[in-house]
């Protein structure tokens, strides 16, 4: 079986073993002709799906989540699946958090990827363009610019998770997980978390 999770900018497959990242039209040229379930947030690589993969399973059909959460992107779905109980954070162009408990999503939120952020400073000016300094004190006062904008940058993730914590167990995944993981004790990172939420997907439908 092969999945396909499509962001806004990138393919990623996987095949029960490996993970591989690939560009929408490298992905339909090695995969277009197979069988591939997938997810996708983008719509010009729903297009190019629909006109050169024909045999691929769009699973966002099958929304078996339970929650009261409208609008919820099908991204956020599968990752909330691959877990029962739990904050589950992706870390990537955009992190999302979002809380499950006993199979049922409860809520969450959305801020810009760290790298956003980053481009935001930058904007307000340039003096303000500094590289993440992902292992900034957070218990201490900056003292100078690239710690201030990473403590700002950092430390209100780790204090709104914490938050809403309240002992449960914290799965991190997507490009910035390592960096997101390292903000909350015994957070755990799973590359495989979406893939394994399209499976449950696919168990749900099949029953």
């Amino acid at each position: 079986m092969i999945l396909c999770d499509i962001g806004n900018s990138r393919m990623h497959f996987f095949d029960g073993g490996t993970i591989k990242h690939l560009s929408y039209e490298e992905g339909i040229a090695i995969y277009g002709e197979m069988q591939v379930f997938y997810i996708c947030v983008s719509d010009r690589a729903q297009a190019m799906i629909a006109q050169s993969a024909p045999a691929w399973v769009d699973l966002s059909k099958y929304r078996v989540l339970k929650t009261a959460y409208r609008g919820l992107g099908i991204d956020r779905e599968a990752a909330c699946l691959g877990i029962g109980d739990g904050i589950v954070i992706d870390a990537g162009s955009a992190i999302t958090v979002d809380v499950m408990e006993n199979g049922i999503h409860r809520g969450g939120w959305i801020w810009p990827g760290i790298r956003a952020m980053l481009k935001a400073y930058e904007a307000v000016s340039p003096k303000l363009s500094y590289p993440l300094n992902p292992n900034v004190a957070l218990d201490q006062l900056p003292m100078e610019t690239q710690d201030a904008i990473s403590f700002g940058l950092l430390a209100p993730i780790q204090a709104v998770i914490e938050r809403f914590r309240n002992g449960k167990g914290v799965v991190v995944t997507g490009g910035d997980a390592k960096i997101v993981a390292q903000l909350l004790p015994d957070a755990q990172i799973d590359e495989t978390l979406v893939f394994k939420g399209m499976k449950q997907m696919l168990k749900d439908v099949e029953c």
